[in-house]
């Protein structure tokens, strides 16, 4: 298992613009005291097995309970290198009565309706605006107004559990959270002085120097779970702030299985299985199941099919609740990484505000689908806005940032995922992402390896109620066999049109000077029809032709040069459409 600490290197970055390497220092993304060992007798009592284990590795090992799937987890005397650790798990894999042994590795953050909202009308107090959420609306958003435009108030809420730091009591949000749970069962990380309870509060992940590991550097807390769920499920339309995807449509259950350096994949498994309807022993069983997971979360190392991890996200589907989670910011590939990497998930890469793969976002076979997930390499406001906390330790007054990161794309299609369930409450997991990735449109940048698609909120919506998304529009075909004739200071062009999507077509004009120089193309007409006539001429010129629609233009079609009189017909008729005779301009 995996400890797991919201993706928050290149991804959670807030307005104050910090580097990678910042972001990143002081993490122990190789370092866990866990091992996680499922025996043959399943629910076995582990307690009195760890003498006989601790014997077998030359570690003592410390019971410390068991898992809702009933395999047991152990602390080591101190936390060590994950491949030692690993060296542990295999020699206990060895061992009779053992079915399975891991490391529990920590886990990082990644880091009618009206339309549009209040928010997009700025307000006395100078709070973020909706109009700055990008990432919703434009050429490179999630197309957040075409869902909106298929919901009503009165429709149901559903429920998104976010596995995450927990929350801060935010008054932008606050009205749109349920009662969630704290997952994190050890005190030295979970910094509010206990272990589990029903306490989903967040009370900070800051660390002093050394803290998590000799060496680990002091760092300030993220709020991240605050930023994930305001993204989902921001209060909408009260003219403050944000708007929330879900548009007061989404209840945030939020699980707070991340604390101090990070937090334990065991305890993640555990969340996973809670907020999907499972009996967790210790704490009171969800009054309702959730629909949709969000994971924002990640760790190093490929999702193994026998992992606690792997079969709680196999329980949660088979509970009919949608697993959505973090590609990851490594700018590697996703295969690598879990729970990227897992089955049966709906795995999120990022894009930026140009509609490219952010320099951050992982890739490869493993994506399901791109999503905003912001780019503030050059800008720091091109990230994903949202709520946060001003506070740098413990929670302080209430705040709005720009994070960046795999983290902050995974909130988006968490969301439009719940919203399937309120167009279609039978939806079963797997309908949810194959809906999710037949209605994604063309990424409009370039990210190769980044699924089916950019997530497209409105053609998700419309698809999951049963209807049909048009495609989407490409540019049209060049035309072909441009040819220009000369008559009496006129000029007829005409040309075969090669295409069926055309909205009109684009002629330019280009004439030799008496030094047998040519000027730069200007533009002399748009027309429909594949002819163009040009009037008023004497001289040499050379015409090209292309085709345009919504989506944009093709490539010129070049004419011949024609030689043209306003005393008397003809020219030069000779020459193709593509080929630029005597000392006509270039053909580009």
């Amino acid at each position: 298992m995996k400890s797991l600490y919201a993706w928050a290197s290149a991804l959670l970055i807030p307005v104050s613009l910090l580097s990678v390497e910042t972001a990143l220092a002081g993490q122990p993304h190789n370092l866990t005291d866990q091992i996680i060992v499922r025996f043959d007798d399943n629910w076995a009592n582990g307690r009195p097995k760890a003498p006989g284990l601790s014997r077998i590795i030359g570690q003592d090992l410390i019971y410390v309970r068991e898992t809702s799937l009933g395999s047991t987890v152990y602390k080591l005397p101190s936390r060590e290198s994950l491949p030692q650790v690993k060296g542990y798990a295999k020699a206990l894999m060895a061992t009779s009565g053992v079915q399975y042994a891991a490391a529990d590795e920590m886990m990082f953050a990644i880091d009618t309706l009206q339309d549009p909202p209040s928010e997009g009308k700025w307000v006395s107090d100078g709070s973020p605006v909706y109009d700055s959420q990008w990432h919703y609306h434009g050429s490179a958003g999630m197309d957040a107004p075409g869902a909106w435009a298929q919901l009503d108030s009165a429709d149901t809420p559903v429920r998104v559990a976010v596995i995450d730091t927990g929350y801060t009591a935010h008054s932008d949000l606050v009205a749109n959270l349920v009662d969630g749970v704290d997952m994190v069962h050890d005190p030295y990380i979970s910094n509010d002085g206990d272990g589990r309870d029903t306490d989903a509060s967040d009370p900070g992940d800051w660390t002093p120097s050394n803290y998590c590991y000799l060496g680990s550097r002091s760092s300030d807390s993220s709020w991240h779970g605050t930023h994930v769920a305001g993204t989902i499920a921001a209060v909408t339309n009260n003219s403050k702030g944000v708007a929330g995807v879900g548009y007061n449509l989404i209840q945030v259950v939020p699980v707070r299985g991340l604390g101090q350096c990070g937090g334990y994949g065991s305890d993640i498994a555990d969340g996973i299985r809670w907020a999907a309807g499972y009996d967790i022993p210790g704490l009171p069983t969800i009054d309702k199941p959730v629909q949709v997971i969000n994971m924002s979360l990640g760790g190093g190392g490929a999702c193994a099919p026998d992992s606690e991890y792997q079969l709680a996200i196999n329980d949660a589907v088979a509970a009919n609740t949608t697993v959505v989670v973090a590609a990851g910011n490594s700018n590697a590939d996703a295969a690598n990484y879990s729970p990227a990497s897992c089955a049966n998930v709906i795995s999120v890469a990022a894009t930026g505000p140009s509609g490219d793969r952010a320099y951050y976002s992982n890739y490869g076979e493993s994506v399901d689908l791109a999503a905003p997930g912001g780019d503030m390499s050059s800008d720091n406001t091109a990230g994903v806005l949202s709520t946060l906390n001003a506070g740098t330790k413990t929670p302080a007054g209430e705040s709005y940032a720009y994070y960046q990161g795999t983290s902050m794309a995974t909130p988006h299609a968490a969301a439009v995922a719940a919203l399937l369930y309120i167009k279609n409450p039978s939806i079963t997991p797997a309908e949810v992402e194959a809906v999710l990735k037949a209605s994604a449109r063309t990424i409009p940048g370039t990210c190769n390896l980044c699924g089916d698609g950019l997530l497209s909120a409105g053609n998700a919506l419309t698809l999951a109620a049963g209807g049909t998304v048009e495609p989407e529009p490409v540019p049209p075909m060049a035309p072909t066999n441009a040819f220009a004739f000369a008559d009496a200071g006129i000029v007829t062009l005409s040309w075969f049109d090669e295409s069926d999507n055309e909205t009109g077509f684009r002629v330019e004009r280009s004439q030799q000077n008496r030094k047998n120089k040519w000027s730069g193309y200007s533009t002399v007409g748009e027309v429909t029809s594949s002819s163009f006539t040009d009037t008023g001429l004497d001289g040499i010129y050379q015409y090209r032709v292309q085709s345009y629609n919504a989506a944009g233009a093709s490539a010129w079609a070049y004419s011949n040069d024609v030689t043209v009189s306003n005393t008397s017909s003809g020219g030069d008729s000779g020459g193709g459409s593509s080929t630029c005779k005597g000392n006509g301009p270039k053909c580009r």
